[in-house]
Parts: structure tokens; C-alpha cells; sequence
């Protein structure tokens, strides 16, 4: 009985470290596999030179998000639906685009469990850079503040049309507290 017992537990503790580590590989897949389909679709739509819409829906990839302060390269969908979330970073629908005035604004997880996209924002300063590439164009933006804020506060997504900037949202504190991050663009 011991010994079936022993076995049982040194399964379930290598269950415990495979189960994770097969869902962070998997989801850093899908996450390439759309980086590549986007990058392909911005070289495919440079070369046709023909007038890009934003016609956008849920789970579209919209923009390739590089923030080299951190190592940070993700694809940007649309929509923030959870099913999204757990693999990319996700712009938040009725924000402005980048580049366009107002604030374009991403979530993204800080997570132990599937994709990591934005688990080292914290490491980022006031002036790093956070890069923007969709088929209009590289927006670049410099930060300007990085602060913790309840996570009910949606304040930060507030549209000021008199600007062009970014807010990057993510969990921290255990989920309890969202990590901001805002930045104005260069012009």
C-alpha cells in the first residue's frame, strides 16, 4: 500500500511541473505562430500599397507590440475576452487605434500559467520606449508614468482626443491590483 502510494504522489508532482510548463510552451506557440501570420500580413500589405481599414473583429491580430527595455515582442488582437488573454496581448475595443488620437489602450497577463506577455513590465522606466507596428505604420511611444492602481479604477482607459497615447494594464499584487503603464507618442 505504501509503495502505491509513493507512486501516486511522484505522479501527481510530476503532473504538477509538466501540466504548467505544457501549457506555457503551448501558448507561446500560438503566440509566434500569430506574430509570423501578422509580420507576413504587414509585408504582404507594404508591398500592395493599398489603403489599410480598421475593420477589426474579436481575436484579429492588429499590431506587434516591442518594448526592447524588457525583451517584449508580442501580435496585439482585438478584443479582451479571456479566451484571448490567456495568449496575447489585447487591445481594449472602443480605444483609439495606435497612432490616432486618444488612448490605444492593452491588457495582458502577468502569469505563472500560459503565455507570460507582460510579465516583466515591471522592469521598465520613465523615457523607455514602447514600439507599435500595424499596417499604417511604427508608432513610438515614450513612458511617461508607471504606477499600481485598485483593479475596479478604469480611469486609465479614459479617451483624451487632445493626445496620442498608450496604456499598458496588467495584474500585480496576486491579481488584486493592476500595473500600469502610460506613455505619450513621439511625433
Amino acid at each position: 500500500m505504501r509503495k502505491k502510494i509513493s507512486t501516486i504522489l511522484i505522479l501527481v508532482g510530476i503532473l504538477m511541473i509538466v501540466i504548467p510548463q505544457g501549457l506555457k510552451y503551448y501558448s507561446r506557440q500560438v503566440e509566434n505562430k500569430s506574430i509570423q501570420k501578422f509580420k507576413s500580413e504587414l509585408q504582404d500589405k507594404s508591398e500592395s500599397q493599398d489603403e489599410v481599414e480598421d475593420n477589426y473583429k474579436p481575436g484579429d491580430e492588429i499590431a506587434i507590440m516591442r518594448v526592447k527595455s524588457v525583451g517584449l515582442e508580442t501580435v496585439i488582437v482585438e478584443g479582451t475576452d479571456t479566451k484571448y488573454l490567456k495568449y496575447y496581448a489585447c487591445h481594449f475595443e472602443g480605444t483609439a487605434m495606435p497612432g490616432e488620437n486618444g488612448n490605444f489602450s492593452v491588457a495582458g497577463h502577468s502569469s505563472y500559467l500560459y503565455n507570460q506577455v507582460f510579465n516583466e513590465l515591471h522592469k521598465v522606466k520613465i523615457n523607455d520606449k514602447i514600439e507599435i507596428e500595424n499596417t499604417k505604420g511604427i508608432f513610438k511611444y515614450n513612458i511617461t508614468e508607471i504606477f499600481d492602481t485598485e483593479a475596479e479604477n478604469t480611469f486609465v482607459l479614459d479617451q483624451d482626443t487632445s493626445k496620442k497615447e498608450i496604456t499598458l494594464v496588467t495584474c500585480t499584487d496576486g491579481g488584486k491590483k493592476r500595473l500600469i503603464i502610460k506613455g505619450e507618442i513621439e511625433e
